[in-house]
């Protein structure tokens, strides 16, 4: 599978840059939500995510490539 990256030449941040943002700032930076998790079972949760995260992203680039 190849992957040109021609669709991210489609997409719209409506203007917004990282030094803007609508409530002024830090252009829209926010902190990691914490899980609360300890030790193992913290990273079987976040290999849990990553795992999940790749099957929406192979899914998406998937869709994409019908559309074409």
């Amino acid at each position: 599978m190849t992957v040109d990256g021609s669709a991210a030449l489609k997409l719209d941040f409506g203007g917004m840059t990282t030094t803007s943002s609508p409530r002024g700032g830090r252009g829209g930076l926010r902190l990691a939500v914490q899980t609360g998790l300890r030790g193992p079972d913290k990273y079987k949760l976040l290999e849990h995510r990553r795992h999940q995260a790749q099957i929406k992203a192979r899914h998406l680039l998937r869709l994409m490539e019908e559309e074409q």
